[in-house]
């Protein structure tokens, strides 16, 4: 009878080590499932800015560009703010970010150039410094015209 019991418990403990090994397997599995970062969306964006006869004949546009974001559960909306200008046959688009402080500069009528607020940085049309403490020329987007609307579109 001794002998009956012993085979009894051997046969429990193998079941019960079994299903733990299996729940612990599937366990794992999860985690890793849920803790390996997700591979990042390496896609190119086009956005609809304005018209083609949206834009004025000697100013740049100001175009403020919004975008959603979702990071898991969270979603959030960001709003950029890009300059947009005629050259030549083409078109320029420049981000409106000083690139000193991150400051959004503005256009000035009066002296055709952009002015910073912050610390008085000065661009040119081109978006080239001219006086001030930026380090750098303001960031150019890159922009095309869909040929089937006459839209103007940047890349995000």
């Amino acid at each position: 009878m001794a002998s009956h019991d012993s085979d009894r418990r051997n046969t429990l403990a193998k079941l019960v080590i079994g299903g733990m090994s299996l729940l612990g397997a599937g366990l794992s599995g999860l985690i890793g499932a849920v803790a390996t970062p997700r591979a990042a969306v390496t896609s190119v964006r086009w956005k609809r800015v304005a018209s083609i006869f949206d834009l004025p004949p000697n100013v740049p546009y100001a175009a403020v560009l919004a975008d959603r974001h979702a990071d898991g559960w969270y979603e959030t909306r960001k709003e950029t703010v890009i300059y947009l200008d005629r050259e030549g046959d083409g078109y320029r688009a420049l981000s409106a970010t000083c690139s000193h402080l991150g400051c959004r500069v503005s256009w000035d009528d009066s002296t055709k150039h952009f002015h910073c607020p912050c610390h008085g940085g000065v661009y040119d049309r081109d978006g080239n410094v001219i006086a001030g403490p930026p380090p750098a020329p303001l960031t150019r987007v890159a922009v095309r015209v869909n040929k089937d609307t006459s839209d103007i579109e940047v890349e995000l």
